[in-house]
């Protein structure tokens, strides 16, 4: 198979730990293709992939997208970095909802199986008012994907709430851009990154956003679940 994976930087794997390297272990005879670039909002992926032309026909596509669109308000360092990097975030859910859909147009058309993976965290607080917000955009996403034949919506927070809900949660938030750029420098291994985490008092992420060893291999033993039942169906 062949299967294409769209998103930020929790898809690039920098900073923090990656699912991608994950699945890509674990799935040594099949293509996997690494679309993932940080900072990505819903606006900015959707323009570059228009900007790739045409896209190669794959079996699967996984779009994990969104968090940006809350994420870079976050804080003044953050919004700094969106207007320097020329970052366009979505003014409000119509436009958030717009530019997805023209992705799953897109992606529908290319794949044969469309996976749409509605970002969860921004904070291990589930309660906070970031994570109400991304899950209003998760709401929309799961909207969305109910209109194709080939797009499954696949929630990751059922197993995130979980783990999160066995203690009380980090107040932890990465409002330092600097800081964000200094982890991904820094932090090479999963050990690294898991001290750090630790630190941070944090259990599924490095920061409150990116993930440690715990979040990537939640994530990726999801996604991996998923990429085998298709492989069933289609045996």
């Amino acid at each position: 198979m062949k299967i294409t994976f769209w998103g930020d930087s929790l898809t690039e794997g920098v900073p923090g730990s990656s699912y991608f390297n994950n699945l890509a272990d674990r799935l040594p005879d099949h293509t996997l293709v690494n679309y993932g670039r940080g900072g990505d909002t819903v606006i900015s992926l959707h323009k570059r992939i228009l900007r790739m032309g045409p896209l190669e026909p794959v079996d699967m596509a996984f779009l994990w997208i969104g968090t940006n669109d809350v994420f870079l308000g976050l804080s003044f360092s953050l919004r700094v970095i969106g207007f320097l990097r020329r970052i366009p975030t979505s003014r409000n859910h119509a436009e958030f909802k717009e530019h997805y859909q023209s992705i799953l147009n897109i992606l529908s058309q290319r794949a044969s199986d469309v996976v749409a993976v509605p970002p969860i965290l921004i904070g291990e607080d589930l309660n906070n008012r970031w994570n109400h917000e991304l899950a209003a955009f998760a709401e929309l996403i799961e909207e969305l994907a109910s209109l194709y034949d080939n797009v499954t919506y696949l929630d990751l927070g059922a197993a995130v709430v979980s783990r999160l809900a066995q203690k009380r949660p980090s107040q932890y938030l990465p409002m330092s851009a600097i800081q964000i750029l200094r982890d991904g420098m820094t932090l090479k291994t999963r050990a690294q990154i898991d001290r750090k985490a630790d630190e941070r008092g944090l259990r599924v992420t490095l920061d409150g956003v990116h993930l440690n060893s715990v979040g990537a291999d939640m994530v990726a033993n999801d996604f991996m679940d998923t990429i085998t039942s298709r492989q069933s169906v289609n045996h």
